[in-house]
């Protein structure tokens, strides 16, 4: 059953990242504010509806009572205990102003706990800009079975993918500072903010890095780039219940406000991605949680 939830999903991120990538080719990027902050071009649009039309025809047929919640298209079906959520493109204002490290995602829950995440960053190797074969990265993983990472070739048509390779944990740093991404964003409350700016001021910081969206920070903990993502305000099941399984697939600590790892029976929540329980702990106290 799993398996085939991931392959159902691995088409519909597959199907979402092809009209993203369309429209980026085209030149032009259109986009407004659906709410006051928060940022929707003609790319998320388009990835909703291609990612909603394969969600609904396989889903279905595999089992109706699968509801569906989608970035842009909203819930759908019966809201039962399992459900199928799906962000067509994480990191929508990172997209917008030219970046690369944006993803398209997908991921099955049972109970609030995620089974199967898929992450699919078309452009993270060799963007548009430079070649219309541009290179990215799909990592899919379902609960007890491992994490894989695919390399994926845009030929003009479809996705052109390597054989899988399963995704290893990278080695401890051994280090006492951390390089990590702490975002604070006008989504944040001002308690939330203060929460993040506690961590910049406990000295835990080597470096501050980022990449403006959930998927793609989480990504970097994963494969390197940083240690530690820690997103302290409203953490969006859609862009965060999918690394989650792929992290905790290979070894890595992901932990909410309980120490616990995020069981989704709430839309939002603080969520960070560490190497270790020390290291997560370690975060959670600077930042006074």
């Amino acid at each position: 059953m799993l398996d085939l939830v991931r392959n159902i999903l691995m088409d519909a991120v597959l199907a979402g990242a092809r009209a993203v990538v369309d429209v980026r080719r085209r030149g032009t990027v259109t986009a407004r504010y659906k709410t006051g902050a928060e940022l929707v071009t003609d790319a998320d649009e388009a990835s909703d509806s291609a990612m909603l039309a394969i969600l609904r025809s396989r889903l279905g047929a595999l089992d109706p009572s699968i509801s569906l919640r989608l970035e842009e298209s909203g819930s759908s079906g019966s809201q039962a205990h399992r459900h199928v959520g799906a962000d067509p493109l994480d990191g929508t204002s990172h997209f917008a102003a030219g970046g690369t490290m944006y993803s398209v995602q997908a991921h099955y829950v049972e109970d609030g706990v995620p089974l199967v995440g898929v992450v699919f960053q078309p452009e993270v190797y060799l963007p548009l800009a430079e070649s219309e074969r541009c290179v990215g990265r799909l990592v899919d993983a379902v609960r007890g079975g491992g994490a894989f990472v695919r390399r994926t070739e845009f030929d003009g048509a479809t996705f052109q993918m390597t054989a899988p390779r399963k995704v290893e944990r990278r080695p401890p740093s051994g280090r006492h500072t951390f390089v990590a991404a702490v975002p604070i964003t006008t989504k944040m409350s001002p308690a939330e903010r203060a929460t993040a700016q506690r961590v910049y001021e406990s000295g835990l910081l080597a470096a501050s890095m980022g990449v403006g969206n959930a998927g793609g920070n989480a990504m970097m903990v994963v494969f390197g780039g940083q240690d530690v993502y820690a997103n302290l305000g409203a953490g969006e099941e859609l862009d965060l219940a999918p690394p989650q399984v792929i992290a905790e697939e290979i070894g890595l600590t992901v932990w909410g406000p309980d120490r616990r790892p995020p069981v989704w029976h709430v839309r939002k929540m603080p969520v960070l991605f560490a190497p270790d329980d020390e290291t997560a702990e370690a975060f959670l106290r600077a930042a006074g949680i």
